[in-house]
């Protein structure tokens, strides 16, 4: 590839290619082929790209991007919410007017990869640190370019493979092929957490059997996440969330103020009717929850990790 070549050499097509990865901002316009502004938001930009209306983005000559030529590959990168590379196009040959500016070709289909699944921004910014500050040439960082290329075409097969024993489809591949692929990345639910799990370098999909919220299945070599939607009537979630739980006699705050310390010391103490199931204690104590049920022989009893904390609260060892 060519290095970054000054702005003066840089008025039409040439016969090599540099990549840039350009973070959205306002200095950037979103239009669809009749010049209608799309806004930049994520969800807007994705809405239109899967609904194939987004069809080029304008940006003035400026800074690091005097350089940009026609041919040249832009990926598009969001700092929203760290969605992180979420579209790609190629460059036109320059506007020469009193204020240049680039106009960029969206690549429908690569932008409709990434904007199902994008590129997460931790990923991206390991290798481009600097990206805060505005546009990179990747002309010096074949690293980068090569991230994003096998992204595209390498990151579903390792999805396949690791999925296979849970019987999930990958989540890119249920998206693409979906008729409307828009309303499953658009979940309020699933949408969030898969952008999320994939920060972590989990692979995604999504299960098989008939229901009528979809099941989220991820997984990163021995890490297994599981999520289910289950929407309840406006007023029962409560009700339901505590059932879950347990029978519930009692909770209780416990505030304390240590000398010399401006803030305070909070914990929450919940009384069972009965001892509730291992499961449940655990996990409330390990979000730091006191435990108990009902007094036996007149003392209340607690799980041994409650007596503990109990005791350190007391001042006892």
């Amino acid at each position: 590839m060519r290095a970054c070549a000054p702005a003066a050499a840089a008025t039409g097509q040439t016969g090599a290619v540099t990549e840039w990865l350009v973070p959205v901002s306002r200095r950037l316009r979103f239009a669809d082929r009749s010049g209608r502004a799309i806004d930049q938001t994520f969800d807007a930009l994705r809405v239109a790209v899967l609904g194939g209306r987004l069809d080029r983005v304008t940006f003035d000559v400026r800074g690091p991007l005097v350089d940009v030529v026609g041919g040249d590959r832009v990926w598009f990168y969001l700092s929203e919410l760290d969605v992180g590379v979420a579209l790609v196009g190629r460059a036109r040959a320059r506007k020469t007017a009193k204020n240049p500016s680039i106009v960029v070709s969206i690549d429908r289909v690569r932008s409709r990869v990434f904007a199902v699944d994008p590129l997460p921004a931790a990923s991206i910014r390991r290798w481009v640190p600097e990206l805060r500050d505005g546009a990179v040439c990747l002309d010096r960082r074949p690293r980068v370019s090569s991230v994003l290329e096998s992204w595209q075409h390498e990151r579903v097969e390792r999805d396949a493979e690791l999925l296979a024993p849970l019987g999930a489809s990958p989540w890119r591949s249920v998206v693409l092929r979906g008729t409307k692929p828009s309303s499953l990345a658009s979940h309020d639910v699933i949408g969030p957490i898969a952008r999320l799990l994939r920060s972590q370098d989990f692979a995604i999909g999504i299960a098989k059997p008939a229901m009528t919220e979809p099941r989220l299945l991820a997984r990163r070599v021995r890490d297994v996440v599981i999520v289910d939607v289950c929407r309840t009537p406006v007023g029962r979630g409560h009700d339901e969330a505590l059932a879950a739980i347990g029978p519930l006699l009692e909770a209780r705050w416990r505030v304390e103020r240590k000398p010399g310390e401006a803030r305070l010391s909070v914990s929450l103490w919940l009384a069972f009717s009965t001892r509730p199931h291992a499961d449940v204690g655990a996990f409330l104590e390990d979000a730091g929850v006191l435990v108990s049920w009902p007094p036996r022989g007149g003392l209340v009893e607690l799980t041994d990790r409650s007596k503990q904390r109990w005791y350190q609260y007391l001042g006892l060892r």
